[in-house]
């Protein structure tokens, strides 16, 4: 379990470097490309294209970090109406339940990848496509696993006969 938790934590860091990194390129580049608009009536023609798929590498960045500290999309309505014992089975499971779903999700990604790369279909400055869609497979891959150590970590917790939560778990 210390190298599946050594391992997310590298993810979680990585993934919190490359959130800063493509936020300032995107960042830098909206800027510049308002400037070049307003002030010499041009702008970079690929910018906007760049721009929109920036979006969707710093998405993928997030939901990783999200995943991380457990702030993702979840529903409470269920442990809200369960004793406090039952909550870790239901984190368990729904936490199972999400890493599954990425990895279909990852799977078809990978489909969508591999058509997009036997189409030779070029995106901005005569780069493959894949090179910008690669994100989604790797960014659901890596969700899922997310989402897996966590339901390792509450299984752990449950046989240890640990069945309080803390509110840092819970978050």
């Amino acid at each position: 379990m210390n190298v599946l938790k050594f391992v997310d934590r590298w993810l979680e860091k990585i993934s919190g470097w490359m959130l800063v990194f493509f936020l300032g390129v995107m960042i830098v580049m909206a800027f510049g490309q308002v400037v070049l608009r307003n002030f010499f009536h041009t702008g970079i023609e690929w910018g906007d294209i760049f721009l929109r798929h920036l979006v969707l590498w710093v998405g993928f960045f997030g939901a990783v970090i999200a995943t991380g500290e457990r702030r993702h999309l979840k529903i409470e309505f269920l442990t809200k109406l369960v004793r406090p014992k039952v909550r870790k089975i239901f984190f368990v499971i729904t936490n199972l339940f999400a890493g599954f779903i990425c990895y279909l999700l990852m799977q078809a990604a990978i489909a969508f990848v591999n058509l997009e790369g036997e189409s030779g279909s070029t995106l901005i400055l005569n780069l493959p496509t894949t090179y910008f869609i690669i994100i989604i497979p790797i960014g659901y891959a890596i969700v899922s696993f997310r989402f897996v150590v966590h339901a390792i970590q509450w299984i752990e917790e449950i046989v240890k006969g640990n069945w309080e939560i803390s509110e840092v778990q819970h978050l």
